[in-house]
């Protein structure tokens, strides 16, 4: 028996209604429907990666208290991948070996980070 797909005697199969059940055969209209719903998450993902990073970029840029001095109240930004954050902070020192420092951050997408930290020096 002779298969009617051989090469040189291919046939495409047209009018092919969606596929409801999951051993169903999908159409290239429901295939590039799923393509399309899965790269739209994917750039979302991207995007609040992208503000994230730019965001926690701001926050480094802030500069720390100096030595001697007790309290810092700095803004960064940055920017990441056309993405851009602004972060406010500030930094305080404690006793002559303890600083702390906090700030945020808020990237360009809409996310928003916080973080805080300790440092004992001596």
């Amino acid at each position: 028996m002779e298969s009617a797909c051989t090469e040189g005697n291919e046939r495409r199969i047209t009018n092919v209604a969606n596929g409801v059940n999951t051993t169903d055969a999908v159409n290239v209209g429901q295939l590039q429907s799923g393509l399309n719903a899965l790269q739209g998450n994917v750039n979302s993902v991207a995007r609040a990666a992208y503000s994230g990073v730019a965001a926690a970029t701001a926050l480094t840029m802030i500069p720390d208290v100096d030595q001697g001095k007790t309290i810092a109240v700095g803004v960064g930004t940055a920017n990441f991948q056309g993405y851009q954050a602004v972060a406010l902070g500030a930094s305080a020192r404690i006793t002559q070996n303890l600083k702390v420092k906090l700030g945020g951050g808020y990237g360009s997408s809409g996310g928003a980070t916080f973080g805080g930290g300790m440092s004992y020096q001596w």
